[in-house]
């Protein structure tokens, strides 16, 4: 039987990042939430993270996901109360693959944020 990761309700994406985190784009995911990309100039790498703005408390499929140019890409899914992720990868000089699903809003970015 697969336990369930508990987790906190966020205050926002910075905060399951971490500190030194900045938000460099979003994408809503309809009312179901929202999938951000931020970007730490102190550690070089990115980070993906979804929070959900409905069924909180409540675990629903969640995904967060990243994906350096030439490298495979690194998710986190699953059913969670709040949010999935964090997600993170250094891709300098690469350009990233980004996205997330909450409830049943996917979104996929193309290769872009190249640096």
């Amino acid at each position: 039987m697969r336990r369930r990761r508990r987790r906190r309700q966020p205050a926002h994406a910075q905060s399951v990042c971490g500190s030194g985190y900045k938000v460099v784009d979003s994408a809503a995911l309809g009312t179901a939430g929202t999938v951000y990309l931020l970007y730490s100039v102190g550690t070089g790498k990115n980070c993906v993270a979804t929070i959900k703005k409905s069924s909180l408390g409540k675990a629903t499929a969640t995904t967060a996901y990243l994906e350096v140019q030439g490298k495979s890409r690194v998710t986190d899914s699953g059913n969670f109360a709040y949010f999935a992720g964090p997600v993170q990868a250094s891709a300098p000089g690469k350009c990233v693959k980004w996205g997330g699903k909450a409830g049943s809003a996917v979104y996929n970015s193309p290769f872009e944020h190249c640096g």
